[in-house]
């Protein structure tokens, strides 16, 4: 049995750190400029913009939940401030790092691709919010699918925005933003042959280490409970 595993992302790595620092060096560069007068003001102007910036981006990181991901013995859950996923291991097919063919080899992505079986338990899980969120990270990999010669200028353009009708292999009938989300999950496995690609850095390690690691949660589920013949 697999104790539950909680995955920080590196994407809130020094959070705190860049919070505090731009928090200490605001107010000292502000002494200084009371100073040292006019003649370093442009450089404290800008140092202060600097500054800002960087506590911004740490409170952006703060605000991120802890996981992005929690790896139980029967599912594997992802979160975001604005929602979250759950699958059953026995609903994934297949996991392993994003591929695209380039010349005469394939070019790693920075991507962990998920091949599932059934949509039908998946996207009813999907908050509205969320599906925004995907849909708009996804955008990437049609442009890259483009450049690669994967697809055409004109399928590109007619899957930014995507049928707001999907009908999933279960009969089961979708419509407006999750039937988006239905369409470029089915328009991804052509391409890339999975439905969810999650960027690394969502990841605590890298993209081959997470592999192996839901690879370990996917054996162990499966030795227990037998998978059904793949799609």
């Amino acid at each position: 049995m697999r104790e539950t595993l909680h995955i920080e992302p590196m994407s809130r790595h020094n959070g705190l750190t860049l919070t505090l620092t731009g928090l200490i060096l605001m107010p000292v560069l502000l002494l200084v400029g009371y100073f040292l007068g006019q003649q370093v003001q442009l450089v404290i102007v800008f140092l202060f913009l600097a500054c800002m910036v960087m506590t911004l981006l740490g409170i952006l990181k703060l605000r991120e939940p802890r996981y992005s991901f929690s790896l139980s013995e029967e599912h594997i859950h992802f979160h975001h401030r604005v929602g979250g996923w759950s699958l059953r291991w026995d609903n994934i097919i297949r996991i392993d790092q994003a591929r695209l063919q380039r010349d005469m080899g394939l070019e790693e992505l920075p991507y962990v691709g998920i091949k599932i079986r059934h949509y039908d338990s998946l996207l009813p899980l999907m908050t509205p919010r969320l599906i925004v969120h995907i849909l708009t990270e996804q955008r990437p990999l049609l442009a890259m699918a483009l450049r690669h010669g994967a697809i055409s200028r004109r399928e590109l353009q007619d899957w930014l925005v995507e049928d707001g009708r999907y009908k999933s292999e279960g009969g089961q009938v979708y419509q407006g933003i999750t039937a988006m989300l239905g369409n470029r999950m089915a328009h991804l496995r052509d391409l890339y042959g999975y439905d969810l690609l999650i960027h690394e850095s969502s990841l605590d390690r890298e993209s081959s280490e997470f592999v192996s690691l839901l690879r370990g949660y996917l054996a162990s589920a499966q030795s227990f409970n037998p998978p059904e013949s793949q799609a």
